[in-house]
């Protein structure tokens, strides 16, 4: 599926690497709308992809990243999953983009924020530049 949906490579992995940079560090550098993107394609999408993608990402980054860091991953990504789930069920057959109003909320759910500034010790939704999880 993805071979089918990717052309080039390399420019998807650098927009990935962009995408988590800004979900994890609040770098700014992820410039795209994932839900439209994933709309574009979601008559190829099923729950069961999500789930795989999800069982795939927390093996992954709970065996590269610190637990701490893994965690907060983990939980990013299901929130991620979960609102490209519901945009790609509240999808009409023959639309390519959702209400105005339903993109909002979407776009709300998977809209990268920055963390709250808080004291770096004292941070208990994960280390220095992690972002807190009321996003």
């Amino acid at each position: 599926m993805f071979n089918d949906a990717i052309h080039d490579w390399a420019e998807h992995l650098d927009r990935l690497e962009d995408f988590w940079s800004s979900v994890m560090l609040a770098s700014g550098r992820y410039k795209g709308n994932p839900v439209v993107i994933h709309l574009i394609h979601a008559h190829r999408i099923t729950p069961s992809m999500f789930s795989r993608w999800l069982e795939l990402w927390e093996q992954t980054t709970g065996e590269l990243l610190p637990d701490e860091v893994a965690r907060t991953a983990q939980a990013k990504a299901r929130r991620i999953a979960k609102s490209l789930q519901v945009a790609i069920r509240l999808r009409t057959p023959g639309e390519n983009l959702l209400t105005n109003s339903t993109t909002k909320e979407m776009n709300d759910a998977t809209t990268v924020k920055p963390a709250n500034n808080r004291d770096c010790e004292s941070d208990s939704a994960g280390p220095c530049g992690a972002w807190d999880d009321s996003h």
